[in-house]
């Protein structure tokens, strides 16, 4: 099973986070994908780092 499957709940929080921020009127739109982008390598480490699982060779 792929990484980002096993963390769903991690995904459904990358998803609310990046609705959070842009909706916020305050930021511009650089600023806004920026953050999603921020929020996208956060999540990319965190499936690859944290959930590291042995590959059956």
């Amino acid at each position: 099973m792929r990484g980002w499957q096993r963390n769903r709940f991690g995904l459904a929080i990358l998803i609310f986070a990046s609705a959070i921020v842009a909706n916020v009127e305050s930021l511009t739109q650089g600023q806004i994908i920026s953050l999603i982008g921020l929020f996208v390598v956060f999540f990319y480490l965190y499936v690859i780092y944290v959930n590291k699982y042995k590959k059956n060779k």
